[in-house]
């Protein structure tokens, strides 16, 4: 019998049954706290699974889950796999029409659906997908093309005490399974173009979880939150299997706004987010930092002296005199204890899916905030981290366990093919071949970068993204726009200027520096005008001017338009990356402003 996500989780209940494995928390968004035990668990998955095999599911087809971060969705990906299915994430964000787009892509049969909303969604795409026969809903309607939660997972076990043979064939279907049969179609976010299916087989899925925990020293008892989308490659990989794979309890926050909340509750020992989680957390303490007066106020300064220089220390290997570690120690107690508790006391914390500001990396890290950043992508999630005793705020870090990078002649980011490297993209072997290089042992990122002496990876930006100018120069957005949001005066950016010949870029000021700037300028920060006021605009092209001064010529952002209101909704992808097109487009009339003259 093959080692398999479902043989690995079945060890896992063996070892772990009557402990917690999901906590529901109310702290989350909630209506109350649950738990469930590894054993609750498999049982939920099983009745799951012959719920599906009494349907008529056969081995191979796909069953997605449109849901947010309830119990619903590790007790459906379990239960798809046990019946031999292979479980198809949805974002939850997703329009009607990117439903269908996913649900016909796949072929789903089945899918299963959390509220009342999302449920809407596959009513009014449910025409255009002609192999869905099963839908299943938490929320049930009580219509009779809907089947609800209860119900399903009622005539799972009945079928399961009714009929022996479903109980055999779901025994059959999980000794028959093979490493590399596809376990998972993560969905990319379509950010450059039409999302693709990533197949995902039971080896790679093992051996990415097995990477993550060697790269991070992750142990058997330590805790997450979910909170991140689990249709996403870092939250069903890196979160959900990792945390099979190692014995570590997860709890579950329905609501993304309440993820500090949970925290507190929760106290997990693992804290892992995107940036923009990390920035809130910066800058709500910089506001207690702001407001802190005569000895508190002292006390914020010492404290973050001497964690700058035990940072800098730590990030050069040398060693940290002893005098300084109890220093920091003693002068920063309540600081540093204020600090973890916003992440619920997590002894590690990472932050995927874009670079954090290193402003941000070195304010949290001087308060014992340690974010250790890294890279991949849904096609081969472990490429690069940072390790906890070794780490760079301006670099992905070295390569993880079992992986293999090179940098090819035109700059891009090559990973060998192994183990931990997706099947190809379902439904489509053109767009497969052309992810690999010509001898098809190399996974072409479509990201630049470049490997320093340190041996650590360095992403440059995208290869699509590149901005050709009219003299023939081409530019990198990425790293640019990542230096300019690390000034404390610029919170988003995005650089344009294909074809044009010059740099420009649409810039959202930082809300705790427009605050402050408009109390000593007599201006209203929630006026969309004051983005137009000269004052302003001079203070932001100060900061444009600190970035540029470490640009050549052609990289420099010669003109820029500010913005009222952050990047967000349509602006972004799922994963939270620009959609630069979008952008572009909705600001058409300001971005041809900046190449009129003057």
């Amino acid at each position: 019998m093959a080692e398999t996500a479902v043989t690995t989780f079945l060890d896992r209940v063996r070892a772990d049954g009557g402990r917690p494995a999901l906590r529901v928390l109310a702290a989350g968004g909630a209506a109350r706290d649950q738990v469930w035990t590894w054993r609750e668990w498999a049982e939920l998955s099983r009745a799951f699974a012959a719920a599906l095999v009494a349907a008529g599911l056969r081995p191979g087809e796909h069953v997605a889950v449109l849901a947010g971060n309830g119990v619903e969705w590790p007790v459906a990906d379990l239960g798809v796999m046990m019946a031999g299915g292979v479980s198809v994430g949805v974002y939850p964000t997703s329009a009607p029409g990117q439903v269908r787009q996913v649900l016909a892509d796949c072929g789903a049969v089945a899918v299963v659906v959390d509220t009342a909303a999302q449920l809407e969604k596959v009513r009014a795409v449910r025409p255009h997908v002609p192999a869905l026969r099963t839908v299943v809903a938490t929320e049930a309607d009580g219509e009779m093309d809907v089947l609800s939660w209860a119900e399903w997972i009622a005539s799972g076990s009945a079928a399961l005490a009714a009929v022996p043979q479903i109980g055999h064939e779901l025994a059959a279907r999980t000794n028959g399974a093979g490493a590399d049969d596809t376990a998972l179609l993560i969905y990319t976010s379509g950010s450059t173009g039409e999302p693709r299916g990533a197949a995902i087989s039971h080896r790679s899925l093992l051996a990415s979880a097995a990477s993550i925990r060697d790269t991070l020293g992750l142990r058997h008892g330590d805790t997450a939150l979910s909170f991140l989308p689990f249709c996403h490659a870092a939250e069903r990989i890196f979160g959900l299997h990792t945390r099979i794979v190692v014995g570590m309890q997860a709890g579950l926050v329905a609501d993304h706004n309440r993820v500090w909340q949970a925290a507190q509750a929760f106290r997990p020992t693992l804290f892992g987010g995107l940036p923009r989680f990390y920035e809130k957390a910066a800058e709500a303490l910089q506001g207690e930092q702001a407001a802190a007066e005569g000895a508190e106020r002292a006390r914020w300064e010492r404290t973050l002296e001497l964690g700058r220089e035990r940072s800098r220390l730590v990030r050069a290997g040398k060693p940290v005199p002893a005098v300084l570690e109890e220093e920091w120690t003693a002068a920063g107690a309540p600081l540093l204890e204020r600090a973890r508790g916003v992440f619920g006391g997590a002894r590690l914390a990472t932050s995927g899916g874009a670079a954090l500001p290193v402003d941000v990396s070195e304010y949290l890290d001087a308060l014992g905030i340690t974010v250790l950043g890294g890279y991949g992508l849904t096609e081969h999630l472990c490429a690069a981290f940072n390790r906890p005793h070794r780490y760079a705020f301006d670099t992905a870090g070295p390569p993880m366990v079992g992986t293999e990078l090179r940098i090819a002649a035109d700059g891009e980011i090559l990973i060998r093919r192994n183990a931990l490297t997706f099947s190809g993209y379902h439904g489509r072997p053109d767009d497969t071949r052309d992810a690999f290089s010509a001898d098809g042992q190399w996974l072409r990122t479509g990201d630049l970068g470049c490997v320093g002496a340190d041996g650590a990876l360095r992403v440059q930006g995208r290869k699509k993204e590149l901005i050709a100018l009219s003299n023939g120069k081409k530019i990198a957005p990425l790293p640019i726009e990542a230096a300019l949001t690390g000034d404390p005066w610029i919170h988003q950016a995005m650089l344009y200027g294909e074809g044009r010949h010059f740099v420009s870029a649409l810039i959202v000021p930082r809300r705790t520096a427009l605050e402050a700037w408009a109390g000593t300028h007599a201006a209203d920060p929630d006026d969309p005008a004051v983005v137009h006021d000269p004052r302003l605009y001079r203070s932001v092209q100060a900061a444009v001017d600190r970035v540029n001064a470490g640009l050549s010529n052609p990289e420099r952002v010669r003109r820029f338009a500010l913005l009222h209101l952050p990047f967000d909704g349509d602006d972004l992808t799922p994963t939270l990356k620009l959609r630069r097109t979008a952008i572009a487009e909705r600001h058409r009339e300001r971005l041809d402003a900046l190449y009129q003259e003057p």
